[in-house]
């Protein structure tokens, strides 16, 4: 028996132990990295974390170990789900164990599916409440901790089995080391709002129809609210749309800080609804701001805006960025592939939130083009180049990308001003926020470095440097939104 396998079985004596452990279910060796790369994560925010990957050398007790563990110290079982997994048999004895021990402590919820690649889900899972890893492994942590957090199940900091993670993650070319490093995540902290929000109403007689019309073509950053809007512009600023075939006046002012603590209770406005429609207003007054600065737009599914530069936006080749605390480097945001015979472009897209604190979290993309302006209009193909071009790029590129983005958009400035209408700004801080953890990765050193082509743009990576990402950020970190 190895020190693993003794330190699992001395933990695993007790049936009746508190149900305070993570149990993680998964295809070997397909899911190893994706189970590694969870399981450290889970492990350094102080959850108790159990997994097939514990195997360092095997062992013939291992199953009634594993068993043990589901049966009686699992608080949640977590099913990374995909096609490959879910035709494994030892998965589906653990997927069968975990929903009769569901059953037995009444727990239906006890199973979790983690959906990694699309699936046919089984008939005993199928309405189990899954979490979606597959629009990003960040942002599915992310949902994964709020459903754990939601469930209760405890962090005790350091778990008995740090030392085994990092033995496994040492095997693997990185090991979690207890050493400073300082993350940096894709948040853009607000450091500014209006100081009031404007509440106007039309006068009468006007034409309903078009009064609505010009609330909705309305350059200004507006919310509809009942005959009016709400809205941080002042007067002046609006009267240039509205002009004087559609005489409004203030019907009210509040103060922003109160607006999002208390609502406005006079206009039958809570605290939610507060929140929401300030959540709108930041929304509407970054995406105005990009537009201002010649990007161009592509709605996404969810009905967010990506913004990305065409070939002939200045300083896109490759752009240098410098801030504070050695935050510096080089990357082009817009490339050519030849050997494809297009154009590649990097975008973000923000998503506002009033908690923890104000922010907006930004998202990366990459988007392709046939002329450095006009999008690839075939959805397959799109498709298809983003899971090829960018599945190498690791989190250090994306980091970059973004933080080369930023400092196009707003130079030597440590802040990025939003006009939100005559005397209203909004202001968010650059670079984005930094967070310092006491644990962190040993460099991993790799014989194939990924480099750029300089000639094409082309990403090129052997097939080892292959992480699995698609265009989505991975360096998310858990929080709450509006």
């Amino acid at each position: 028996m190895t020190n693993a396998d003794s330190v699992i079985a001395n933990s695993s004596v007790a049936s009746d132990a508190v149900r305070e452990s993570i149990f993680i279910s998964h295809a070997t060796p397909e899911d190893n990295a994706f189970t590694l790369w969870l399981g450290n994560r889970l492990d350094a925010m102080g959850y108790d974390v159990w997994a097939d990957i514990f195997r360092l050398k095997g062992g013939d007790n291992w199953e009634v170990v594993l068993e043990d563990a589901i049966r009686h110290r699992a608080g949640k079982v977590l099913v990374v789900s995909n096609p490959v997994s879910i035709a494994k048999q030892g998965v589906r004895n653990e997927i069968s164990i975990a929903l009769t021990t569901g059953k037995g402590i009444k727990d239906d919820s006890f199973v979790i599916p983690l959906r990694t690649a699309e699936y046919e889900s089984s008939f005993q899972m199928v309405h189990a409440q899954r979490v979606d890893f597959m629009g990003g492994w960040a942002q599915g942590l992310r949902d994964l901790i709020e459903t754990l957090e939601g469930a209760g199940i405890p962090r005790r900091g350091a778990s008995e089995r740090s030392r085994i993670w990092r033995e496994i993650s040492l095997r693997d070319g990185q090991s979690v080391v207890e050493t400073g490093e300082k993350l940096i995540s894709n948040w853009l902290r607000v450091k500014a709002l209006p100081r009031d929000l404007r509440i106007y109403d039309f006068a009468g007689g006007i034409s309903i129809g078009a009064k609505d019309r010009a609330i909705k073509s309305c350059p200004l950053p507006v919310v509809p609210l009942g005959r009016g809007f709400l809205t941080f512009a002042s007067p002046p600023a609006l009267h240039e749309h509205f002009g004087d075939s559609l005489p409004m006046s203030i019907a009210g002012i509040v103060e922003t800080e109160e607006f999002l603590t208390r609502g406005a209770p006079g206009y039958r406005i809570d605290a939610n609804d507060a929140r929401r429609h300030v959540v709108d207003l930041m929304r509407q007054g970054f995406d105005r701001r990009l537009g201002q600065a010649g990007l161009q737009a592509t709605e996404m599914a969810s009905g967010r805006y990506m913004w990305w530069p065409d070939k002939n936006a200045a300083g896109v080749e490759q752009k240098a960025f410098s801030w504070k605390d050695g935050l510096s480097g080089r990357r082009q945001l817009v490339g050519q592939s030849k050997a494809r015979n297009v154009f590649w472009h990097y975008g973000v897209s923000a998503w506002p939130a009033t908690a923890p604190f104000r922010h907006f979290r930004l998202s990366g993309h990459v988007i392709f083009t046939v002329d450095g302006r006009s999008t690839v209009g075939d959805a397959k193909r799109m498709h298809t180049m983003r899971r090829t071009m960018c599945k190498s790029w690791r989190n250090d590129r994306w980091r970059d990308l973004m933080l080369a983005y930023l400092g196009w958009l707003v130079g030597d400035a440590t802040e990025l001003s939003i006009d939100m209408g005559g005397d209203a700004f909004m202001a968010l801080e650059v670079p984005p926020v930094q967070f310092d953890v006491s644990f962190g990765l040993e460099a991993e050193a790799t014989a194939a470095e990924e480099h750029e082509d300089e000639e094409t743009g082309d990403i090129l990576a052997s097939s080892d440097d292959e992480a699995g990402f698609d265009d989505e950020n991975d360096f998310d970190i858990p929080g709450d939104e509006e």
